[in-house]
């Protein structure tokens, strides 16, 4: 049987019973309203509640897992293809790099810089003057020592960490890096090296990697780092 709606039909039809009336009304309102409704009432229960998502001011991003880990014989070569993988950005080796999505949470009181992409602690500031590799290391032990911002775990960063802080722009204070860093630091050594004798080193004022002697007459600052638990 089929029902049609018109204004003349209704005359005809006469008052049904208190039960039929319910039945007739509840069918009339299901077919005006459409399937729409009675779709969204069925998929409560067959679609399972989604996954929970714990509130944080801080979202979980895709971060880009960094090499912790220094390494004594990193060749240009394997360096270009590291900075090609992961994306990140260096004017000579990959000028098409886009560098990480950072989020950075500073602490001014401790002199820290939470990076919430990569599960990283930096330095905000690091060392106040430049400084040979093996004063470059001495820094780090003192560090330890007093057990800067609480930690005793801070080390040189490696070159994967270090350069995920270039981005492709320049930023305030004309550096390759976030406003959120001290511009003091312009070139950072790392704790990876070229061959024996030959440190790799970060220029964000140039935008890009090179490779350095440790000797006495080569000196650049320090960012320490450290992984946060």
């Amino acid at each position: 049987m089929q029902y049609v709606l018109r204004k003349d039909s209704f005359k005809a039809i006469q008052r049904p019973e208190r039960g039929r009336y319910s039945f007739v009304s509840g069918m009339l309102f299901l077919i005006m309203i459409g399937w729409g409704t009675i779709s969204i009432v069925y998929s409560k229960a067959a679609i399972p509640e989604p996954e929970r998502i714990a509130h944080s001011v801080y979202a979980p991003i895709a971060g880009i897992p960094l090499r912790p880990t220094p390494k004594e014989a990193l060749s240009p070569e394997a360096v270009q293809g590291m900075l090609r993988e992961k994306g990140l950005f260096d004017a000579r080796r990959n000028p098409d790099g886009h560098g990480v999505p950072h989020q950075y949470e500073a602490h001014k009181n401790e002199k820290v810089v939470y990076d919430h992409a990569c599960d990283l602690m930096w330095q905000q500031a690091g060392s106040l003057r430049e400084m040979n590799y093996q004063d470059a290391r001495d820094y780090i032990s003192t560090l330890n020592k007093e057990r800067f911002a609480g930690y005793h775990d801070w080390r040189l960063p490696t070159l994967e960490e270090a350069i995920s802080l270039m981005e492709p722009a320049k930023k305030d204070g004309g550096l390759h890096i976030d406003p959120v860093f001290d511009p003091c630091q312009k070139r950072i050594w790392t704790s990876d090296f070229r061959k024996d004798g030959m440190a790799w080193t970060v220029w964000f004022d140039a935008a890009f990697c090179d490779y350095a002697y440790t000797d006495n007459n080569i000196r650049h600052s320090i960012r320490a780092v450290r992984i946060r638990e």
